[in-house]
């Protein structure tokens, strides 16, 4: 260990997902990744091991140089996606208000459970554009797998600011509204 962080090795990176050797209970305990038993190994989203890095609770270490992989290592070597540093904005601001989040099943999406409540993030930046059609689709996937859909807008100055979505037809707007 260095500095109280658990260790794990970089096995592979593949699509933004670290495969992590090392202690796979921490991690469950820590509610990051998934076990795979493919690999045999731990599987961390890019969010997730920028979080557990920058708050100290691991140690990663690339395979090729064993030197221990610094936030900034992180994004410049394996980042592949637009989105990835505003998912970790959006995952370190949900879990320092006390939200065990995690990766979602979508590069752009985290997940929580709020009581009895499961909730999907859609995690995207101000002044970028969302398609209709598309965001439509998220809140009906997100609906249709139990999860109250959440859309998560990171500022420039990195402020998270949060809106709870919800599908609605437009008869039954117009009943509500009295048309």
């Amino acid at each position: 260990m260095s500095g109280g962080a658990v260790e794990y090795l970089v096995s592979e990176v593949r699509d933004c997902r670290f495969v992590l050797e090392g202690p796979k209970e921490y991690l469950v305990k820590l509610n990051l990744g998934f076990f795979s038993e493919r690999h045999k190994a731990m599987v961390l989203d890019i969010a997730e091991v920028a979080y557990a890095v920058f708050k100290g609770l691991i140690s990663v270490k690339d395979p090729r140089t064993s030197a221990s992989l610094m936030l900034e290592d992180i994004f410049s070597k394996y980042s592949g996606r637009r989105t990835d540093w505003v998912k970790f904005t959006v995952l370190l601001d949900l879990r320092d208000r006390g939200r065990r989040a995690k990766a979602g099943f979508e590069p752009n999406s985290l997940l929580y459970v709020k009581g009895s409540e499961k909730v999907m993030v859609f995690v995207t930046e101000e002044n970028s554009p969302i398609r209709a059609g598309g965001l439509l689709e998220w809140i009906k996937s997100a609906l249709s797998k139990g999860y109250q859909p959440v859309l998560a807008v990171v500022d420039a100055h990195g402020d998270v600011t949060y809106y709870t979505m919800s599908a609605v037809r437009i008869n039954e707007l117009k009943g509500a509204l009295g048309w």
